[in-house]
């Protein structure tokens, strides 16, 4: 494996990981308005 694949290969993990964050963070940050309406009212 050279150099370029190791990138290659770093960019599609970090990829991966921000398609898997990302809609994790909008269900939390839906939770957490939610969380925080109900219980302010």
């Amino acid at each position: 494996m050279t150099i370029t694949d190791l990138i290659i290969l770093s960019k599609k993990i970090a990829v991966g990981i921000l398609v898997f964050l990302i809609p994790l963070a909008i269900i939390a940050g839906g939770l957490w308005l939610a969380n925080l309406l109900i219980i302010n009212r």
